[in-house]
């Protein structure tokens, strides 16, 4: 709200109807939020201020706005980002062993009386509705607005129906076969929502996650636990089991394939930092380092005679010939008469 106040303020706009005067006075506005965030939102992380302004879009529906301003706005906003060059914070994972301590807790919430997100303690409906949202994400790597637009209609016994919220196929009716964990949580839920919508806060249920996260220790080192973690799961088990980019891409719900492709480059690029450290370790490991130096030092022993190999030539007995040594059939010295020649091999003999 601050920020949007401060926009308007910027673009001398009193009220929404002095923003939506026409398409020049939208634009006028858009290009007020984009130097407010310059101003004083630079260097914060990309996925902050790009949910501000997704909530400017949301604020602005709320009060009236049409669908051509917010639109703009949308349209506008990596352009917007852009300009405020934000904080690109590494995108992390969750392993499988840190996903099965999540379900231990998920699946035990119904009895945890004392389970609080926001410092309140946690009615049934609730704890029944994350624990959907949560086996939606682990079984399906959606995103959060993909969940949250999710319907009854959307569930039934055989499939399992859900829009695309985002991305250039906006609307696109997609199929999944229903896991038979998603339907046993849909059906415990069902018996406790009564007449509210499926998901009705999406703020608390993110805050639900960061709690359930934290007390299965799963670390977040820029501090940020979300949903994301279980897509970026998924599109690194599509790299380590070999599925083609574009079978990872769409199951992600991507438009096209560029950003799944971003997720598969930085993993090539983690396993090759990866082999380095690990062939590091192993030369630690080994001495390898120790033999080196051991083979260093007669290198550098053998130095001053090589030297003068290099600068002198080989060495030289015309003054003093060295007498041919033969060996007999057993190895042994002895005179050349002893000798019995090797026979005679025709020409291509093995």
């Amino acid at each position: 709200m601050n920020l949007l106040t401060r926009a308007l303020q910027r673009a001398s706009h009193i009220n929404l109807d002095d923003v939506e005067a026409s398409t020049f006075s939208v634009a006028h506005f858009i290009q007020a939020l984009q130097e407010e965030i310059q101003a004083n939102e630079r260097g914060k992380a990309y996925t902050t201020l790009s949910q501000q302004l997704s909530q400017i879009c949301k604020i602005l529906e709320e009060i009236g706005a049409s669908r051509t301003t917010t639109t703009m706005i949308r349209h506008a906003k990596r352009r917007i980002l852009q300009h405020a060059r934000p904080v690109r914070h590494q995108q992390e994972t969750i392993t499988q062993a840190q996903m099965l301590d999540v379900l231990h807790i998920v699946n035990n919430l119904d009895t945890d009386a004392d389970f609080a997100v926001k410092g309140v303690k946690t009615s049934p409906r609730k704890k029944a509705m994350l624990r959907l949202y949560l086996m939606v994400a682990a079984c399906y790597a959606l995103r959060q607005q993909s969940i949250l637009n999710l319907t009854r209609e959307d569930f039934n016994e055989e499939t399992f129906t859900y829009q695309i919220a985002k991305g250039g196929r906006h609307g696109e009716q997609v199929v999944r076969s229903m896991h038979s964990s998603v339907w046993e949580a849909y059906s415990d839920y069902l018996k406790v929502v009564g007449e509210y919508p499926l998901f009705t806060d999406g703020s608390w249920l993110s805050a639900g996650v960061k709690v359930i996260l934290t007390q299965a220790g799963v670390e977040a080192s820029n501090g940020r636990h979300g949903l994301h973690r279980i897509r970026r799961a998924f599109a690194t088990y599509c790299y380590h089991q070999g599925i083609p980019l574009e079978d990872a891409a769409a199951a992600l719900n991507h438009a096209d394939s560029s950003t799944t492709e971003r997720v598969y480059q930085d993993i090539n690029a983690k396993q090759q930092r990866a082999s380095l450290a690990m062939a590091a370790f192993a030369d630690h490991f080994l001495g390898i380092p120790q033999q080196l130096t051991e083979l260093e030092k007669q290198l550098e022993d053998m130095t001053p005679w090589m030297s003068g190999v290099f600068t002198y030539g080989q060495p030289s007995f015309a003054d003093d010939p060295l007498e041919p040594l033969y060996l007999d059939d057993d190895g042994n010295l002895s005179s050349l008469d002893n000798v019995v020649p090797a026979p005679r091999l025709e020409l291509g003999t093995p």
